[in-house]
């Protein structure tokens, strides 16, 4: 008599949950059963994870009796799986900042003194500074989603973000100002969020407590010794916190007000010391500066006009005189076509270094142009110190024409429209045309630039122009 081996069947996982849990025959019609659409239940159904009946899992039969090891860890550990996961997408997105994103925030001209020791930095300090680390994964995603429209990356990006912060508030609260002054990793993890804030999206109104944070170590590390010596992150730091300045003060000119206060006295003294701790003497400006790349003096010399152009109160007439004589010494030496930033014995050898020429004499005519516009405005002097508009207007000036040829020697050239000292003067520049052919110039540089980088300023900048374009537009066809 022959005896068949009984085996263990597995455990029934079909049917919805709903006729589980009532313990009731399902039909398995999806995606609603019959029971639950006669019922009027809402009809779940199991995951994958909730198919595996953990009894058998070493039966001949079972689907998971081949399953590795590794796969079983997983399978039975959610967090183990969603630990080795995160660790995996942060290599990835580290290496996106790594690769990718890091060419962005320096200038590609500067000394590797510059630009390889800041990166070398970050990636030691990261290892053990987590703020640091989440501020590194912040940018990195948030920029992949910028150039992917990954949603998820978004979150991501504002997750990192936010447990970023809480580590610097920890620090803030426990750390002497000895400390804040000698830390690298603190100081990086500030500008950081502040670049995130100007080139993601999301964070944008957050900038300014993060570049009054900056203000503050530079302060405290450069400002209060009676002697310093500058290092390359010092430098690097230094003009970074300037260029956020920058932005921060001049924001849109569809703003209404500033992110924030232009502290003139900090940037005298930071424009200062640039000046006087020249880290390699003899060699041009471009090589010198890492984030720059213009004259910190025309960096602020568009603030102070684009100040009075808002609110010409803020500047009397012996005010503005003093504007307009130091910007005559830097409109000869573009009439002249000299080299800013150079010594009289070099000879610029390469395409990047002209990237720096022309973004310096387009800052030069933009502050040119708008003085000119102070200037001929009718409420200049008026009691209230009101300008009917604050938008620059179209004008027909050697000016325009003059910046209108250094873009288009630029034209399609991926070096220029990824060189991001340019983004504002172009910007700028796209309010004073009126032609449709230079207006479409301008509107392929703005695009041109937003493929290079991806950076959401640009993408500011654009959307504002485009306004004002088509508010224009619709101006002169309803008259």
């Amino acid at each position: 008599m022959s005896h068949q081996i009984r085996r263990h069947k597995l455990r029934k996982k079909s049917g919805c949950l709903c006729c589980r849990r009532r313990r009731k025959a399902c039909d398995e019609t999806t995606p609603i059963c019959g029971r639950c659409s006669l019922s009027g239940r809402a009809c779940e159904w199991p995951d994958v994870t909730q198919l595996v009946d953990r009894r058998y899992t070493s039966h001949p039969n079972s689907r998971y009796s081949g399953t590795s090891d590794v796969s079983l860890v997983c399978l039975r550990s959610t967090n183990t799986a969603h630990a080795q996961l995160t660790t995996d997408l942060e290599v990835v997105i580290s290496r996106h900042f790594i690769e990718k994103y890091y060419e962005f925030l320096v200038l590609p001209n500067c000394h590797p003194a510059f630009r390889d020791g800041w990166i070398r930095d970050i990636q030691e300090l990261m290892t053990e500074d987590e703020s640091l680390r989440y501020s590194v994964l912040a940018n990195a995603a948030s920029h992949i989603h910028n150039m992917d429209t990954n949603p998820g990356m978004q979150s991501l990006a504002l997750n990192y973000y936010s447990k970023s912060i809480r580590g610097l508030s920890k620090v803030l609260t426990q750390a002497s100002d000895p400390y804040l002054t000698s830390c690298n990793g603190f100081l990086s993890s500030v500008i950081l969020l502040y670049l995130l804030g100007c080139m993601g999206k999301g964070t944008y109104f957050d900038v300014p407590p993060h570049v009054h944070a900056a203000m503050r170590v530079i302060t405290l590390r450069l400002f209060r010794t009676s002697s310093i010596e500058l290092q390359p992150f010092d430098c690097l730091a230094l003009e970074s916190v300037l260029y956020q300045i920058f932005l921060a003060s001049t924001v849109l000119w569809s703003d209404e007000a500033s992110l924030i206060e232009f502290d003139l006295d900090f940037w005298l003294k930071a424009e200062s010391l640039l000046q006087t701790s020249v880290m390699f003497p003899g060699k041009p400006n471009s090589l010198n500066s890492p984030v720059l790349g213009v004259p910190a003096a025309l960096f602020r010399l568009a603030i102070q006009v684009q100040q009075a152009c808002r609110s010409p109160a803020m500047y009397d007439f012996e005010a503005r005189q003093s504007l307009r004589r130091e910007v005559e010494t830097w409109e000869g030496i573009v009439l002249a076509n000299r080299m800013i930033g150079c010594t009289a014995d070099h000879n610029p050898a390469t395409r990047q270094q002209t990237y720096y020429e022309g973004a310096s004499y387009l800052y030069v005519l933009i502050v040119s142009l708008l003085l000119d516009q102070i200037s001929e405005s009718p409420e200049c002097d008026s009691p209230s110190g009101r300008q009917s508009s604050r938008l620059p207007e179209p004008v027909p000036r050697w000016q325009v024409e003059t910046a209108i040829r250094i873009i288009r020697s630029f034209e399609n050239d991926t070096g220029w429209s990824g060189c991001y000292i340019g983004n504002w003067p172009v910007y700028t520049l796209g309010f004073f045309l009126s032609a449709e052919e230079d207006i479409d110039l301008i509107r392929n540089e703005m695009s041109r630039r937003w493929t290079s980088a991806s950076f959401m300023q640009v993408s500011r900048f654009h959307a504002d122009l485009e306004a004002v374009w088509s508010a224009r537009k619709h101006s002169l066809t309803c008259t």
